[in-house]
């Protein structure tokens, strides 16, 4: 009985360390923070309506700044927010696509997806499965999907956070 108990917990152990250190662990909460403008990302005033564009915010403890990573494949996730319970997408803009919110769909095949690709100076590059952009700050109030470059724009940095402890 004793090395069933030891064998489980190794076990569970492995499969608790199973993600890399570079990947962002599944179904926990983040608040996502541009490396150039040093603000999180959030739907502008707190707005719960479909097609409220999503824009940078200065840091709070707030619900509506703080995103549930749910698994889609490998390094790829779903985002859903906290406050609002929706996620976001790129509408079509020409080349580049402002990214506004959306009602997070029952149907997960419906759902936006998005790979976070590690950096090597830590931060993350968080990609549209879709359309292969990248999520990119191009002022406080204006975050779009461009393509890839290596600006600082589209560096953000991943924030573990506690929903237990948020207000608003």
């Amino acid at each position: 009985m004793k090395k069933i108990m030891m064998l489980t917990a190794a076990i569970f152990a492995a499969a608790c360390f199973s993600f890399s250190a570079d990947t962002p662990v599944a179904t926990r909460s983040y608040q996502i923070r541009n490396c150039k403008f040093d603000e999180l990302l959030r739907p502008e005033n707190a707005n719960n309506a479909d097609g409220t564009h999503i824009v940078l915010y200065p840091a709070q403890p707030w619900k509506c700044m703080t995103w549930k990573l749910l698994p889609a494949g490998e390094s790829a996730f779903q985002l859903q927010n906290h406050f609002t319970h929706k996620t976001f997408e790129g509408g079509t803009n020409g080349t580049q696509s402002a990214v506004v919110q959306i009602p997070f769909a029952r149907d997960t095949s419906k759902r936006p997806s998005w790979k976070l690709e590690k950096l090597s100076n830590g931060f993350y590059r968080i990609i549209d499965v879709v359309s292969g952009q990248a999520l990119t700050a191009s002022s406080k109030d204006v975050v779009i999907l461009a393509a890839h470059n290596e600006t600082q724009e589209q560096q953000w940095e991943l924030i573990e956070t506690d929903p237990a402890k948020l207000t608003m």
